[in-house]
């Protein structure tokens, strides 16, 4: 065998152990996105009665987002992402009821969810903490902190996020460096169905 196809099967090891880690990557990703799915089918069986109109939109919505994540592998280490956010967008964040939820801002590295002051939140109600801070932003910070580990993304590029608190109240969810575009609609549909469930509870607390 040559030196040129030593060198050859070399860089293709390479690149398998490259893609046989990004695969296990991808599969946590999808099983947090299960957890979404099942998260979303106990709130729906806790009201059986809206089951019919909500079930289909609340996972189709998810769904949408788990065939994002299933996309193809690249096949070289990452680089930062090709920003395809339009910068300054900004978008009022609804639920599926009309009710607005949060104002986000929407720039290439950044965004910004501006809680509506009708909604009472605190950073220990579930599923806040729970559900969108451990398994969604949390678990998304962690992935990206092992890829700068590796060396496969820049430090400086893991994605961090911050919860800025008035008193008890969470006002404001910052998010910086989400880099891909899926991510943005996975993180934006976390935290509406988040915020849905907690007025959902604090609705029928309040009836009872």
């Amino acid at each position: 065998m040559s030196e040129e196809e030593k060198e050859q099967l070399k860089n293709l090891a390479k690149v398998k152990e490259y893609l046989e880690e990004r695969i296990s990557e991808l599969e946590k990703e999808l099983n947090l996105l299960k957890q979404m799915v099942e998260l979303v089918d106990r709130e729906l069986v806790e009201k059986s009665f809206r089951k019919p109109s909500i079930s289909v939109e609340a996972k189709e919505e998810v769904r949408e987002v788990v065939k994002e994540a299933q996309k193809a592998v690249p096949v070289k280490p990452e680089a930062p992402a090709p920003q395809e956010v339009e910068e300054g967008r900004i978008r009022i964040l609804k639920s599926r009821t009309g009710d607005t939820l949060a104002t986000v801002y929407i720039s290439p590295t950044e965004l910004r969810f501006i809680i509506d002051p009708s909604i009472n939140v605190t950073y220990d109600m579930k599923p806040f903490s729970s559900f969108l801070v451990k398994k969604v932003l949390e678990s998304m910070a962690k992935t990206d902190s092992e890829r700068v580990e590796k060396g496969r993304l820049p430090p400086g590029h893991e994605l961090v996020y911050n919860i800025v608190q008035e008193g008890d109240r969470v006002k404001e969810i910052v998010i910086r460096n989400f880099r891909e575009e899926y991510r943005l609609r996975e993180i934006v549909n976390a935290i509406r169905w988040t915020l849905e469930t907690i007025i959902e509870k604090q609705s029928k607390s309040t009836r009872q």
